[in-house]
């Protein structure tokens, strides 16, 4: 009798640990599916009018009067032996240009690919291919060489067959470039008919490309009433970004250089921004935000066509590569301590965002940097973040944060940012300033 007691006691204990857990977590009939964006705007009102100003927002669109920076006005554009004409029927923007078989041919524009500085327009190829044409419309201001038509290839005089003519493989929408301008991407690549059925959840770059599949933390909101969880509680959510949480930067008087106040345990949102700032190439589908990006994706190494000896950026890399190389990647700085994770936006401007993180008074004054005050060779990123241009017009710096080696260069050949300014002088000129310093 007395070991039947003890029997119920220990059930009616597991039932009530077992209530607990089902009203902790989240009610789930199976893995968590994608909800839009507009399942996560009620509660998180600000976040969603943050992101709708991002370039994420914009990052593919459906081609309308809004969406269309490109003149489409009959405008023409002639390059490389192909002469392109972009005009618009009824409501419908087209291009008339080369087509695989070497002939011209119309092509309705199904896509706006980026926003700024340049844009791209995606076409249609039969088995479901899109294909981001050649011929780019360069978004910035007039008084910068922009609003107009100019070739992503100059001079390379591609023609059908080649993989970077605007119908090769090398530009297709499906294979290259869908996981990074929208969410929840399946290629639907069909090897035995060698076509595509490509499907996405949200045109754009949206909530659920960082934070995962929403359907569990929708359902707990719902049923917890409330946009914060107590202490060990599930949010639903696939990764939450807690590394952040509780954390803050306090400068050191004496190095002047500011340390987090509790060590970095994670490196969640970094690899998480890795899935789309990174070079890489896909081994399978199913990445989750925040894990780690070589789990479903080859990640390139410091190979010679990309990156300089040294590390320093010299092909199309992005940032993730330069950043894990950085000190401030070992210091615990992640991508939002710069940048505002909704907006994309940077908190500040010129030195002013790296006075955050490094005291003004030490590191903002010529006898630091050795230039003017308030000149271009006064800015942080002239000297630590190198700037090279890729796809024409796109400005992007080494987010390595580098200390200017040219006695580097003058040993290894690699860049310096002395020479970006001073062009007139090589690399022993910059080293014997160094020296002089």
């Amino acid at each position: 009798m007395r070991f039947r007691r003890v029997a119920i006691a220990a059930l009616l204990l597991l039932a009530a640990v077992a209530l607990i857990l089902v009203k902790r977590q989240p009610h789930s009939s199976g893995p968590a599916t994608y909800v839009g964006s507009a399942a996560c705007a009620p509660c998180h009102a600000q976040e969603d009018a943050d992101w709708r100003t991002s370039d994420h927002f914009l990052a593919m669109q459906e081609p309308n009067r809004h969406s269309v920076l490109g003149d489409f006005e009959h405008a023409t554009f002639t390059g490389d032996g192909h002469t392109s004409t972009f005009f618009r029927r009824d409501s419908t923007y087209v291009v008339n240009t080369t087509g695989p078989d070497g002939n011209p041919h119309d092509y309705p524009v199904r896509y706006t690919f980026g926003v700024y500085p340049l844009q791209q327009y995606l076409l249609e190829l039969p088995g479901g291919r899109l294909q981001a044409f050649g011929v780019a419309w360069d978004s910035r201001e007039k008084s910068e060489g922009g609003q107009r038509w100019f070739s992503l290839y100059p001079d390379q005089k591609l023609a059908p067959g080649d993989p970077l003519f605007w119908t090769g493989i090398d530009q297709t929408w499906n294979y290259q470039c869908a996981e990074c301008h929208s969410t929840d991407v399946g290629r639907g690549y069909d090897p035995a008919t060698r076509t595509y059925h490509t499907t996405f959840h949200e045109i754009n770059v949206s909530c659920e490309s960082c934070h995962g599949p929403g359907s569990a933390h929708v359902a707990w909101a719902h049923r917890a009433g409330k946009k914060e969880a107590e202490p060990g509680e599930s949010m639903g959510l696939p990764v939450r970004y807690r590394d952040r949480a509780d954390n803050t930067w306090t400068i050191d008087p004496v190095s002047g250089i500011a340390h987090r106040s509790k060590l970095a345990v994670t490196h969640d949102e970094v690899e998480a921004c890795a899935y789309c700032h990174s070079r890489r190439g896909l081994l399978k589908e199913g990445h989750v935000p925040g894990r780690p990006i070589g789990d479903t994706h080859r990640v390139a190494l410091l190979e010679p066509d990309l990156y300089h000896a040294d590390g320093q950026i010299l092909g199309e890399v992005y940032e993730y590569g330069s950043f894990l190389q950085s000190k401030m990647y070992r210091a615990g700085v992640t991508c939002s301590d710069c940048h505002q994770p909704h907006t994309d936006h940077r908190y500040a401007e010129g030195n002013e965002l790296c006075a955050r993180c490094h005291l003004a008074t030490k590191f903002d004054t010529p006898e630091h940097h050795h230039h003017p005050a308030g000149s271009a060779g006064a800015r942080c990123v002239s000297c630590h973040m190198l700037q090279r241009t890729y796809m024409g017009v796109d400005a992007r710096r080494d987010h390595s944060f580098r200390v200017p080696r040219p006695d580097l260069t003058v040993e290894l050949g690699t860049p310096i940012t002395c020479t970006d300014c001073h062009a007139d002088h090589d690399a022993r000129w910059s080293r014997d300033a160094f020296m002089r310093w």
